[in-house]
């Protein structure tokens, strides 16, 4: 089970394979979360990275075939081994985070989605609002925690 839906240190690293976390509002959304550790923000060069969580299978090129982690001008960073960050060669953009462990989950840049609703892309994907992963391995803590409050208020306003 990924960090934001309970934190890493107080659960198992494995999840079902029969319980997908990734869907939500039954199968009509992705979820989306907020990462706050030292990988995510040495990467980015910011605090928090927003993510969405989507089957590779749903990733398509603009030509219709798939996705595939060498199309365009994608470059891969290898933090650590099993995982894998992927950014744009020509402007150095967050595109994928993706992992050994999950082969079929690609952690999409939400920043990066194109909805006509704006940034948040809510036709598209659910946003967690309990907590921001990592948020206990924060750099910024005031800065975290002050998103993660924010969270949770704008989730009680929205649920």
């Amino acid at each position: 089970m990924p960090d934001i839906l309970a934190p890493l240190h107080s659960q198992s690293t494995q999840t079902s394979p029969y319980f997908a976390w990734w869907l939500r509002a039954n199968g009509t959304k992705y979820f989306a979360g907020t990462c706050a550790c030292n990988s995510c923000r040495l990467s980015s060069g910011y605090d928090i990275q927003a993510w969405a969580f989507v089957p590779k299978t749903n990733i398509r090129q603009l030509d219709g075939k798939e996705m595939d982690y060498q199309m365009g001008t994608l470059k891969r960073y290898s933090h650590s081994k099993g995982a894998y960050r992927d950014f744009c060669g020509n402007c150095g953009a967050t595109v994928f985070w993706h992992c050994d462990d999950r082969p079929g989950i690609v952690d999409i840049s939400a920043g990066l989605l194109d909805a006509e609703e704006g940034a948040r892309a809510e036709d598209w994907l659910e946003w967690a609002t309990d907590r921001v992963s990592f948020e206990e391995c924060a750099q910024n803590r005031t800065l975290v925690a002050s998103v993660s409050r924010g969270l949770r208020a704008w989730g009680a306003n929205h649920a």
